[in-house]
């Protein structure tokens, strides 16, 4: 029941990422140029789509645990989309603010 709670968390912070960037970890620690580039690239919106995304799987993870009869499945899903969503992150988001894609 909690990765219930915890998937609800990561569409919540998906939602508020997209109105408030600046909560997003060293968003306000960057330079006009670096923040401008950002925002141009649409890291704002990169951010929230992953944390819906994240969100969204880990809530999808927890009726297939119950299906496939494997309540432990639920937080190993949960485990693992909270990695790669960390990696993907830090990447994209480096990839983004340093204006790569353009």
């Amino acid at each position: 029941m909690a990765v219930i709670i915890l998937g609800t968390l990561y569409l919540i912070i998906g939602l508020v990422v997209r109105k408030y960037p600046t909560i997003l970890a060293g968003y306000g620690r960057l330079s006009n140029r670096e923040r401008e580039t950002a925002e141009k690239n649409n890291l704002p919106f990169f951010a929230s789509l992953l944390f819906c995304l994240m969100g969204g799987i880990v809530l999808l993870g927890y009726p297939v645990s119950i299906w496939l009869e494997n309540p432990q499945l639920s937080i190993g899903i949960f485990v693992i989309v909270t990695f790669v969503g960390l990696i993907v992150t830090v990447v994209g988001s480096n990839l983004l603010i340093n204006n790569r894609f353009r």
